[in-house]
């Protein structure tokens, strides 16, 4: 086995769990069959991490150490101070070999590593990760997320940790797991020797030819474009964002904020705030730009309206933005449901304000207004997303006019009741497009208005042609007050419901 393109190391030193995790999956979502394969090595706060299996009963003591829900594999674990975290970043498909060899190869690293310092480890079949051979301590625990053939998550090898940390919790859902320490065997070990031994039997175990320097590469190893500095995600609190994941995950409710991969969920997770999406988390349109599954979806929840305004109670929400996947499969395409999750909202909270995020209702626009005259919102929004141009390859399955049709007819019926719509840019139209978008937009009478930069969600959504500077959406944003919008957010991370409270209705 040999890879052709070269293995990139990175130390990224002291490194908080969320914002490695978001990294990791950043990097793993705009990644394409030519990127390099990335090794980070790193160490975290005190922290435990529960799989995307595991089991509360895991957690005995907790105390003062924050629990994180994260996407890998796996029971409960612990991070902190003293344990080298190894986080490899591997396309297992380019490279031909399945979740098995690859979980061995990780493994096998490990074991050559503490064999060099005259540790005897090995793997086991039952349980990933690295044990001793004298007493079957646990040395390295192993947990991944393969995400259409590509790893990221990886290993956490107790160096100089302290131990006492794992009797808050059964490690890896074992009860009374024994862990081990390589300053046990060797207790001057060089953090810098260590690293040096993991680089270089992971390049031996994996075929790597070359190794790259990080500093020297400013585009991936196919010429492809990185996110300019200006690209970044704002992290609030680490807390309140599980508080907020947790108290979504109870109410079995989705959020547009996960489901379409929005670069700027953890920033309203740690806000305390989210943009709920109703009626399932599959759609029946295939986008080129959504994150969003698409199929057959699963029938309509008649409990979703109650839930969804119970924990918005809960949140202490003032102002709501609630959104949905496309349901061409229903007779109304999902209007009365967006009316009974209006109507049990305002009855938990008759002060709260909202904002609906609606699909184009392609079957009969007259016939979703009709149902939406029971209950209305304080803002009725839906998103134009790009130019006419681009329409057949981004969204095919929709229509330019039809959507203009729509709003328009909403402030014709509602006069009372406010517009918004949303653009996308960097897709591969010019000024002159975007502009055009915008004024007609105002002739179909739409006075809030959101203009954001694309992002490519996974790797078979539509590429980024180009990453629109800061100027360029300010000097975006005047024109669109200038030619009569109200209200008007314009940046590279702005998303159609990012602070969306903050248009003043």
């Amino acid at each position: 086995m040999i890879q052709q393109l070269p293995l990139t190391i990175r130390n990224l030193g002291l490194r908080d769990y969320q914002t490695a995790w978001q990294e990791m999956r950043a990097f793993t979502e705009q990644r394409n069959a030519q990127t390099c394969d990335e090794a980070w090595l790193l160490e975290h706060p005190h922290v435990f991490t529960q799989g995307k299996a595991g089991k509360a009963e895991h957690v005995l003591d907790a105390g003062d150490v924050p629990i994180m829900q994260t996407d890998r594999g796996g029971q409960v674990t612990y991070h902190g101070p003293g344990q080298l975290i190894v986080y490899f970043l591997c396309d297992i498909r380019r490279a031909k070999i399945g979740v098995k060899q690859f979980v061995h190869l990780l493994e096998k690293t490990v074991v050559d590593t503490l064999a060099e310092y005259n540790i005897q480890a090995q793997g086991r079949e039952d349980a990933p990760g690295v044990y001793l051979k004298t007493n079957g301590a646990k040395i390295c625990s192993l947990g991944l997320r393969i995400y259409r053939g590509c790893s990221y998550h990886g290993l956490a090898l107790n160096v100089t940790t302290n131990l006492d940390y794992f009797k808050r919790i059964n490690p890896c859902g074992f009860k009374n797991l024994t862990m081990a320490n390589i300053s046990d065997f060797v207790p001057d070990i060089s953090t810098q020797e260590l690293t040096e031994k993991i680089i270089k039997n992971l390049k031996q175990n994996f075929g790597y030819e070359s190794i790259a320097d990080p500093k020297n590469q400013n585009t991936t190893c196919a010429g492809t474009m990185r996110k300019p500095p200006w690209i970044r995600n704002k992290l609030l609190s680490p807390d309140e964002i599980a508080k907020t994941k947790k108290l979504l995950h109870n109410s079995n409710l989705a959020t547009v904020c996960d489901e379409a991969a929005c670069p700027n969920r953890n920033e309203c997770f740690g806000r305390g705030t989210a943009t709920f999406m109703i009626m399932g988390k599959t759609c029946t349109r295939n986008c080129r730009f959504c994150n969003v599954t698409c199929g057959k979806p699963l029938p309509l929840d008649s409990t979703e309206p109650q839930r969804l305004a119970d924990t918005i109670a809960i949140m202490g929400l003032k102002y709501v933005v609630i959104t949905s996947v496309c349901r061409d499969d229903l007779p109304d395409e999902g209007a009365e449901h967006f009316v009974a999750c209006i109507q049990a909202i305002r009855k938990t909270n008759p002060l709260i304000q909202i904002e609906i995020l609606v699909p184009d209702f392609q079957k009969s626009i007259e016939n979703a207004l009709n149902i939406f005259s029971a209950a209305l919102p304080e803002v009725f929004a839906h998103n134009i997303e790009t130019v006419p141009r681009l329409y057949s390859s981004i969204t095919p399955s929709r229509n330019y006019q039809h959507s203009l049709k729509l709003l328009q007819a909403h402030k014709q019926r509602f006069p009372n009741i406010a517009t918004k719509s949303g653009i996308m840019v960097g897709l591969g139209e010019t000024t002159e497009e975007i502009k055009q978008v915008l004024q007609d937009l105002r002739e179909h009478d739409v006075t809030l208005l959101t203009i954001g930069q694309y992002l490519q969600p996974q790797f078979d959504n539509a590429k980024v042609q180009r990453y629109l500077t800061p100027d360029e959406f300010v000097e975006l944003g005047k024109y669109a007050k200038e030619i009569g919008f109200t209200h008007v957010a314009s940046g590279p991370m702005v998303r159609s419901s990012y602070y969306a409270e903050q248009m003043v209705i």
